[in-house]
Formats: C-alpha cells, sequence, structure tokens
C-alpha cells in the first residue's frame, strides 16, 4: 500500500504492508537476510529490534553492517544511504515515513503507545536535523495504517505517560468511563509533527484500523498475539 502523492516523489520507494493472503503469518525473523525487490533492484532490509522506546539509530554503511541494525535496538531510523529498505514491523502500533527531498535523507519511526508517549517521532525529526542538516519544513512525511480510535482502548497509566510527555490528553483521546480512553495514534503523532516544525501540507494519513480490518493487516489486539507482522519501508534508490 503506496501513498499516492509519492508515486513520482524524488528517488524513494516505500510502501505499508499488508497481511499475507495465505494463512501464513510472517514475522520480523521471517525477513530477515532478505530484500525488497522493484522492477529494477533489490533493497536489503534494515530493522532494528523494536523495544518500544525512543531510541533513534543513524545508519551509515561505513560504519555498521546489515547484520548489526539487526540486532541493534531502537524504535527509528534513519539514512542518507542509497540502496537500503528501511523497515519496521507493525500490528497495531503506528509506522511512519520520513524523507526529505533536500537533503535526500530518510527516515522510519515505529511508534506504539509508549515510545509516541516518549516523542518518537520528535526525536526522529531532531536526528534529522542535527545529523543530515535537514529543516523541518522540508520533511514530507507518511502515517500508515495503525489501530485507530475507534477500537484502541488503553487506562491510566497510558494518560499519565501522555501528560507526562506534554501531549494533550483531551485531544487525543476520548473518555469511555472506568478509567479507560479510546487513544488516537495518529492525533497524538501529528500534534508532536506539527511542534516539531512539519507542515500539514507535507503530512500524508492513511487512516486505517488495523483492528477494524483484520482482514487485510495483522492486529496484535485482534487475534494475532502469536505471529504476523507487516513489514512498512522506504528506500533510497540509487544515482
Amino acid at each position: 500500500m503506496r501513498v499516492d502523492a509519492w508515486k513520482d516523489k524524488g528517488r524513494i520507494v516505500h510502501g505499508f504492508g499488508m497481511r499475507h493472503p495465505g494463512r501464513e503469518k510472517p514475522s520480523r525473523k521471517d525477513w530477515a537476510g532478505k530484500a525488497v525487490q522493484t522492477e529494477r533492484e533489490p533493497f536489503p532490509i534494515l530493522s532494528l529490534r523494536q523495544v518500544h522506546g525512543d531510541r533513534v539509530v543513524l545508519f551509515d554503511p561505513a560504519r555498521e553492517t546489515i547484520e548489526q541494525i539487526w540486532q541493534t535496538e531502537g524504535d527509528a531510523i534513519i539514512t542518507r544511504a542509497a540502496g537500503f529498505a528501511l523497515g519496521v514491523f507493525t500490528a497495531d502500533c503506528l509506522p511512519i515515513l520520513l524523507y526529505d527531498p533536500v537533503r535526500q535523507a530518510i527516515g522510519l519511526v515505529h511508534a506504539g503507545w509508549k515510545g509516541t508517549a516518549q516523542g518518537v517521532i520528535r526525536k526522529a525529526v531532531e536526528k534529522m536535523v542535527e545529523g543530515y542538516g535537514s529543516r523541518s519544513a522540508n520533511l514530507l512525511a507518511a502515517l500508515g495504517p495503525c489501530i485507530g480510535p475507534c477500537c484502541y482502548e488503553v487506562d491510566l497509566p497510558v494518560k499519565e505517560a501522555f501528560i507526562s510527555g506534554e501531549i494533550p490528553w483531551e485531544g487525543v483521546a476520548i473518555p469511555r468511563g472506568d478509567g479507560k480512553w479510546l487513544l488516537d495514534l495518529q492525533e497524538a503523532n501529528l500534534f508532536q509533527m506539527h511542534k516539531a516544525g512539519l507542515l500539514k501540507e507535507n503530512i500524508n494519513i492513511l487512516p486505517m484500523c488495523t483492528f477494524c480490518r483484520g482482514e487485510t493487516f495483522y492486529s496484535y489486539r485482534n487475534a494475532d498475539k502469536t505471529g504476523g507482522r507487516q513489514l512498512n519501508f522506504i528506500a533510497l534508490k540509487k544515482d
């Protein structure tokens, strides 16, 4: 699944994963050592060990190997290296793609509620500004499918974490009573992206709920606890 506005956008290729049409439930380990294959070239997949945190990793092929990245903990990865597919695996969490068409840099963020509360998307943007000289106003972003506010019920510890992270709770959650709320992960990350300087017109959103559309996406909360993760990726084409 791709963003229509990005089809002819610069040097990038990208995609948000969907459920395998068969009975298989591929997970992160099934993609280790593999590549995203396009018509012109394969892109070896780079994937961090996702831990629901806020660590941002800068990938430089002169310093790290693909194998080292697969063993590195983190929930956001950025690079200017062409020929590699940055990948995150999701089954309700929010995947966010970043692209700087000026500095030719890309990033990919895995944002569950913990990473969102810790500001992982904001920190990824800051790392691109610091590491590559990017300007927030130049960045293009795409928010992929995740569990939606229709289905994502959370409790008081989540509210407290968001308040601690200075995310306006009333703007991203709807009360359900009995200490429960319905959380909008996309809206919470949009708030942080706007605050980090990204422009509204440069952000694309795929408002699809992974829980509601279990026939299309893997959902941890909807019967896929033991496996089944979609690969989301972005890559820079070689010159």
